[in-house]
């Protein structure tokens, strides 16, 4: 995979944390319609859908590839996650899923083994939400 090019060529982008309860966040980008989708499983009054505003954007096409979320995506699918992940003490999960331009999927997730560079992620995430991304 070319990941320079897959960047550019995503068109929704599901991230979900949860914990051992089922509690936990998800938050879903759809760049085609420009909207932001979160849903807070600790709190129903939480979830809200807005716009993608034009800083939103440039933030996230800046910083996503910085990420490497798709190559550690990759890396977990290929089964690389002592390369790729670290154990938590945590008891919680994590799952991604990734639709491109051509409709193709990408789907990864594991439990208690997040990524090293999660909290990359993590905080692109809180920054495009205004929410705090971390399992309570």
């Amino acid at each position: 995979m070319d990941f320079k090019k897959a960047y550019g060529a995503i068109t929704v982008l599901e991230v979900e944390i949860r914990d051992f309860a089922n509690e936990g966040y998800a938050v879903k980008y759809d760049f085609g319609r420009k909207v932001i989708s979160w849903r807070d499983n600790y709190m129903w009054n939480n979830n809200f859908t807005r716009a993608i505003s034009d800083a939103n954007s440039a933030l996230i096409n800046e910083k996503l590839p910085a990420s490497g979320m798709l190559e550690w995506m990759e890396g977990y699918n290929k089964g690389l996650t002592d390369e790729y992940g670290d154990k938590t003490i945590i008891p919680g999960e994590w799952s991604i899923k990734v639709e491109f331009k051509d409709k193709t999927r990408l789907k990864s997730g594991a439990e208690q083994h997040f990524p090293k560079k999660w909290k990359n992620l993590r905080y692109l995430i809180e920054q495009t939400t205004g929410c705090s991304f971390t399992l309570r």
